[in-house]
């Protein structure tokens, strides 16, 4: 689809444009503070918010960010690690694709006095950490769900669970899913919930999948918002878009919520503000270089539905 399209034009960009970012026309000196954002990808609408949220804060403070796509590779993720570290850059924020992979990796940061903050997942020996309740994520998306099902459905529908089971973090995502949903509909049927989809073809490729294999599917809640597009297109293409159906994303991407906007069937999502916790991001690692302790931070999270759409937007 055409929001997809934009996506990736728009990370494409800024792989190729964000290598330093100055403020005020500052050039890149001794002094200036140097600050890797590693993230697991840069194709993800979620990832690009963040992304942008911590180049304008980097921009405002003088900083010089150097971004880091970790192309969902584990071990190019650490190897670029690596490599920062022996540049002697000034602090690390990490989204990893694999925490137990980058323990040693962040004890060698820490170790040559470069602090490392992890970002929605934990990393042991982090010098702070700013993390998302992935269960409790989960379960807001499920309620989303579940709501839908109680009130326009009857209480009881064939659903799916549309998670990324591959990254080992995101099985507590799939557990918030299921009981979020039962909590409102305990009479939801689950037919799925071990299909495993990370972007939009993914979510495309499982839901045509579902499908087939369901013919009375009517609730599709996903892993996030550019699974649920991916799903949202697959639903069309087999016109299966009744007034009945329900897909539900997280991350409250521009994607999204624009299909939202629609009163289409994508129609509720989880919103984490990537763009203000980003710049949050910035500003504790400013703090650790410093030398000031941080505390850790625990993400927040705000359910938008086909209810609250229009007052959501209205105050975003």
């Amino acid at each position: 689809m055409k929001n997809t399209a934009v996506v990736l034009l728009v990370a494409a960009a800024l792989v190729c444009s964000t290598v330093s970012v100055f403020a005020g026309g500052q050039q890149e000196d001794g002094d200036q503070l140097k600050i890797v954002y590693s993230q697991i990808d840069l194709v993800n609408p979620f990832f690009i918010a963040r992304l942008e949220g911590a180049k304008a804060k980097c921009e405002e403070m003088g900083i010089k960010l150097i971004v880091d796509d970790a192309q969902c590779d584990v071990a190019k993720q650490v190897s670029s690690i690596e490599n920062y570290i022996a540049q002697g850059v000034d602090g690390i924020i990490m989204i990893c694709v694999d925490t137990a992979a980058m323990t040693d990796v962040v004890a060698q940061a820490v170790d040559a006095g470069i602090p490392v903050m992890s970002v929605i997942t934990l990393v042991e020996g982090s010098s702070a950490q700013c993390i998302l309740d992935e269960y409790e994520f989960g379960f807001q998306a499920g309620l989303n769900a579940g709501e839908w099902v109680s009130e326009e459905l009857g209480g009881v529908a064939d659903c799916a669970l549309l998670g990324y089971p591959d990254m080992p973090q995101n099985k507590y995502r799939i557990d918030g899913f299921r009981d979020g949903l039962l909590e409102l509909a305990p009479k939801a049927n689950i037919v799925s919930d071990n299909q495993s989809a990370n972007n939009t073809a993914d979510g495309m490729k499982c839901t045509e999948i579902l499908l087939q294999a369901n013919k009375d599917l009517e609730v599709i809640v996903c892993h996030s918002d550019a699974v649920a597009l991916g799903a949202y297109e697959a639903v069309l293409a087999a016109g299966r878009d009744s007034e009945r159906f329900f897909i539900g994303g997280i991350d409250a991407t521009p994607p999204g919520l624009d299909a939202m906007k629609e009163r289409s069937i994508f129609r509720a999502s989880v919103d984490m503000m990537p763009y203000a916790e980003a710049a949050n991001d910035i500003e504790m690692m400013v703090d650790l270089i410093n030398g000031i302790e941080v505390e850790d931070h625990s993400i927040s999270f705000e359910r938008v539905t086909w209810k609250n759409l229009d007052e959501y937007l209205a105050s975003h």
